[in-house]
C-alpha cells in the first residue's frame, strides 16, 4: 500500500471482475454509494488497467466520503 497516494501512482492488486492481478492506477472518478444511491464527484480511486474497474477507494478519499455524507 502506497503511504501517500496521488493521482497517477501505481500500486499492484487483484481485480475483482478480471479476477488478475494488475498494476493499477490512481485516478479521480465520480463514485456512486451502492447504500444511498449519492455520487461522489472527483473521489481518488485505484482502477484496473485490463477492464477498467474501481478496484478501491483511495485512503486520502476518505475525508471527502464523510463530507459528502455529512451533507445528504
Amino acid at each position: 500500500m502506497i503511504a501517500n497516494a496521488r493521482i497517477g501512482d501505481f500500486a499492484v492488486n487483484e481485480c475483482p471482475r478480471c479476477r488478475k492481478l494488475v498494476r493499477s492506477h490512481y485516478e479521480l472518478r465520480s463514485v456512486r454509494l451502492a447504500r444511498t444511491q449519492l455520487v461522489v464527484p472527483d473521489l481518488m480511486v485505484d482502477v484496473c488497467p485490463t477492464c477498467d474497474h474501481m478496484i478501491s477507494i483511495a485512503p486520502e478519499a476518505l475525508a471527502q466520503l464523510r463530507e459528502a455524507g455529512v451533507s445528504k
